[in-house]
């Protein structure tokens, strides 16, 4: 474990705010829904489909407007609480790491 000193946490928090996180969590979040759509829909004809955006949005308890803006990258107002990173996270079997920190 490395301890950091108070300015290198400042620095921390400075490339953090300037990042492009939320434009790269929207497009992560689109592009994973609609692989896992898809995929289900190739292999389950006829059955409604667990990964569409209403599906989602319900499992959230947010609305299908505002999970739509979650996945929009140029919507600039948008939040999502920790639980349902982690519950899309879950869903979308990957680490919160991988739906903030790269392009997918």
């Amino acid at each position: 474990m490395h301890i950091k000193q108070a300015y290198q946490m400042e620095e921390i928090a400075e490339n953090v705010k300037n990042s492009n996180h939320p434009r790269t969590l929207a497009a992560n979040l689109k592009k994973l829904r609609l692989n896992h759509y898809n995929e289900y829909k190739t292999l389950n004809k006829k059955i409604d489909n667990p990964y569409s955006l209403d599906n989602i949005s319900s499992l959230l308890g947010i609305s299908r407007r505002h999970y739509s803006r979650l996945e929009n990258p140029n919507y600039t107002s948008k939040n999502i609480t920790l639980e349902k990173l982690i519950i899309l996270s879950k869903i979308y079997e990957v680490t919160i790491d991988d739906l903030i920190g790269k392009n997918l």
